[in-house]
C-alpha cells in the first residue's frame, strides 16, 4: 500500500464489509444450499425467474384485491355507521372522522412499522438500494391496514403507494424465503410494485413501467420479463374481481386539428410547473410538521381536523375521489370549482402525510392533473369554440402531465394513461404532455416526488443507480470503518511507542472532539524519531494543508480533486466536521470490491 490513507485491512475485507460477506462467499463454502440453488439444478435459471415472477403476481393480485375489500370496509365503518354519532353535527359531521383515522394510524406505524408511514415507494427504493432489498413481512399487514384506515377515515391519499409496498414486501420475503441473491430479490421486489399496480388500476403496461422506471430505474430484458410476467398474472386476478374495464370512464375525445397541437405543448408546460410546486408544497407542508415539537397524536389531531374541516365545504377532496376525477374529464365542474378543487386536493393530499398519515402520493397527482386539465379545458374550448376540440382531452392528458413530472416517469405516464382510460386516440398529445412535463421538473429539481423523501435523509437515488460505479458510490461510503487513531496529543515518541506494538502502517490522528486532523504514516513516525524529534508534538508530522471533501461527494470526485491537488488522500467531512482519510488506494479497493459484487 503505497499511498497515505490506506488501511491495513485486505481488499476483500472491505469488500465483505461493503457488499456482504454472503455475495462474494462461492457457493461451495456455505454449509446448505438454498432452495432456489437446489430447483435451479433441475430447471433453467431464466425459467425459475419468470416461475418466481408469477408467484409474485398472484399474492400482488390478491393483495391488491384486498386492499381495496379493506378501504371500502373502513368506509363502510366510518362514513356508513360511525358517522352517525355526530349526526348532531348535520353538514359538520365529517369533521372528526380523519383525526381519529390519523391518531390509530400514527400510533399503530409508530409502534409496529415505521417504514409504512407515508407513501410507501421511497420505502421501497430504500430498500433496493440500502437494505439488500430486505423488506420486513409485517409491512405487509401494517402497511395494508394503515392505509385503508386513513382512505377510509377520509384522508386525501392515493392506494397506489401502499400496494407498492404491500407487494414488495412479499416479493422480498418470498425471494428471501427461496434464498435468492441480492440481485435476483431485488427483481421480486420490483415485480411486486408492478404488479400491485397492475391488479388495482387494471393497467398491465403501467405496472410494467412502474415497477421497471421508477422501482429499477432499469430496462434490462430480464427485468422486464420478469416484470411482465407477474403484471400480467396480476392484473388477470384483478379484472376477474372487478371486471375488465378501464379505471375512468371518459367519453369520446376529439384531439382536434393539427394547428391546436400547440395546446397540448401550453398544457405540459404549465403541468411540469404544477408538478414542480407539488413536490415543494407535500414537502413543505411536511417540514412544518416535523418541526413541531408536539406529540404525534396532537400532530394528527391538528391535521385531521383540518382536512375533516375543508371536507364540510369540499367533500369532493376527501379519500381517493376517482368518481370527482370522472366529472372533471366529462366537464361537469364548473371552471372556478375546478381551480377550488385543484388547490385544496394539494393542500389536503399534504397535510394527510404530514399529519402521519399512510397511502400513495400517485393518485392525488392524478386527481389534480384532471381537475387543473379540465379548467384549462374549458377555457380553450371557450376561446376556439369551433374547432372541434374536447375539452376533457386537456383534462386527460394533464393527469398523465402531472404524474410524469412528479414522478419523473414519462413512459409509465403515458402507458399508465393510455391503460386507465383505454383511449389510443389520446396517446399523441398524452406523449406530448408528459415529456415536457418531466422535461420542465428536471430543469427544476434533480429529484422526484419519490426519490426527494430520500435525498432529504442523505441518500442520492439517482447517484446510486448511475452504471459509473465512481459516480453511484460515496465518499463517506468507501470511508474505511476501522482505521487506526493516535490523539493529537501525543509526542512522536508515544505515538511511535504506541503503533509499534499493532501492525497498522497508517494512522487517523484526531483531536480531543473526535475531529480527524491528518492521516501520519508509520513509516514517518519512525524517520522523525530517527531524526531526534520524539519530543515533538505527532501533529508537526501531518501536512500544513489538507485539502476537504464532503462525504456525499462521489468517488469520482475525490479522484478529481486529489489528482488536481497532486495528493494521495483528502480529509473528509461531514457538516464540517472532519471524519476521517480517503485514499486513492481506498478507493481503488472499494470500487474493485463493488465490481466482484
Amino acid at each position: 500500500m503505497s499511498d497515505v490513507g490506506v488501511t491495513s485491512r485486505t481488499r476483500s475485507e472491505v469488500g465483505k464489509e461493503l457488499v456482504g460477506s454472503e455475495s462474494v462467499r462461492p457457493p461451495s463454502d456455505r454449509k446448505h444450499f438454498s432452495l432456489h440453488e437446489k430447483l435451479s439444478r433441475h430447471i433453467p435459471e431464466s425459467i425459475m425467474l419468470l416461475l418466481y415472477a408469477s408467484a409474485v403476481g398472484v399474492v400482488a393480485g390478491f393483495g391488491a384485491v384486498g386492499f381495496r375489500k379493506l378501504i371500502r370496509l373502513f368506509e363502510f365503518v366510518f362514513f356508513g355507521k360511525f358517522i352517525h354519532v355526530f349526526d348532531f353535527m348535520g353538514k359538520a359531521s365529517v369533521l372528526f372522522l380523519p383525526a381519529i383515522g390519523l391518531i390509530i394510524v400514527a400510533y399503530i406505524v409508530k409502534w409496529l412499522a415505521p417504514e409504512a408511514k407515508g407513501h410507501g415507494v421511497p420505502e421501497v427504493m430504500e430498500a433496493i438500494v440500502q437494505k439488500k432489498s430486505v423488506i420486513r413481512p409485517r409491512v405487509v399487514v401494517i402497511k395494508a391496514v394503515a392505509s385503508a384506515l386513513t382512505i377510509g377515515t377520509g384522508g386525501s391519499v392515493g392506494r397506489e403507494g401502499p400496494i407498492v409496498q404491500i407487494g414488495s414486501a412479499f416479493g422480498s420475503v418470498f425471494g428471501q424465503f427461496l434464498g435468492l441473491p441480492e440481485r435476483y430479490l431485488r427483481l421480486l421486489v420490483a415485480c411486486g410494485a408492478g404488479g400491485g399496480i397492475a391488479a388495482t388500476f387494471n393497467a398491465p403496461m403501467g405496472g410494467v413501467m412502474f415497477g421497471t422506471e421508477v422501482i429499477l430505474g432499469s430496462f434490462t430484458l430480464q427485468n422486464f420479463a420478469a416484470v411482465v410476467i407477474s403484471s400480467v398474472v396480476s392484473a388477470l386476478i384483478g379484472r376477474a374481481f372487478f371486471g375488465n374495464h378501464a379505471s375512468f370512464n371518459m367519453p369520446a375525445y376529439s384531439i382536434g386539428p393539427l394547428s391546436l397541437i400547440w395546446i397540448y405543448i401550453v398544457v405540459g408546460i404549465v403541468t411540469g410547473l404544477w408538478s414542480y410546486g407539488y413536490i415543494r408544497v407535500l414537502y413543505g407542508i411536511e417540514d412544518w410538521f416535523n418541526v413541531r415539537r408536539w406529540p404525534i397524536w396532537v400532530k394528527a389531531l391538528f391535521g385531521g381536523l383540518i382536512v375533516g374541516a375543508i371536507g364540510i365545504w369540499f367533500p369532493q377532496v376527501l379519500r381517493v375521489g376517482y368518481g370527482h376525477m370522472n366529472d372533471a374529464l366529462a366537464l361537469h365542474f364548473t371552471w372556478s370549482l375546478m381551480l377550488i378543487l385543484l388547490v385544496l386536493k394539494l393542500f389536503v393530499t399534504s397535510v394527510t402525510i404530514a399529519a402521519g398519515g399512510s397511502g400513495g402520493v400517485f393518485s392525488p397527482a392524478l386527481y389534480q392533473g384532471s381537475m387543473l386539465g379540465g379548467a384549462m379545458g374549458l377555457m380553450f374550448v371557450h376561446f376556439f369554440p369551433h374547432s372541434g376540440f374536447s375539452g376533457g382531452a386537456v383534462a386527460a392528458t394533464a393527469m398523465a402531465g402531472i404524474f410524469a413530472g412528479s414522478a419523473q416517469a414519462p413512459v409509465t405516464a403515458i402507458l399508465m394513461i393510455f391503460d386507465m382510460t383505454d383511449d389510443y386516440k389520446m396517446i399523441l398529445p398524452v406523449m406530448i404532455v408528459s415529456v415536457l412535463s418531466a422535461t420542465i421538473v428536471g430543469l427544476l429539481s434533480k429529484q422526484s416526488i419519490y426519490t426527494m423523501k430520500l435525498f432529504r435523509r442523505g441518500l442520492d437515488i439517482n447517484r446510486k443507480r448511475n452504471p459509473d460505479r465512481m459516480q453511484a458510490l460515496t465518499v463517506g461510503e468507501a470511508l474505511p470503518k476501522d482505521r487506526y487513531f493516535l490523539s493529537s496529543q501525543l509526542t512522536v515518541a508515544q505515538a511511535w511507542s504506541e503503533i509499534s506494538k499493532t501492525n497498522e502502517w497508517f494512522a487517523d490522528v484526531h483531536d480531543a472532539r473526535d475531529a480527524v486532523l491528518g492521516s501520519v504514516s508509520r513509516a514517518k513516525i519512525l524517520e522523525a524519531l530517527t531524526d531526534d524529534k520524539g519530543s515533538q508534538p505527532i501533529t508537526d508530522l501531518l501536512p500544513k494543508q489538507l485539502h476537504r471533501i464532503e462525504a456525499n461527494e462521489s468517488l469520482a470526485t475525490a479522484m478529481n480533486r486529489m489528482n488536481v491537488f497532486g495528493v494521495t488522500y483528502l480529509l473528509v467531512v461531514s457538516n464540517d466536521h472532519p471524519i476521517g482519510v480517503i485514499g486513492s488506494s481506498d478507493i481503488i479497493g472499494v470500487y474493485r470490491s463493488e465490481d466482484k459484487a
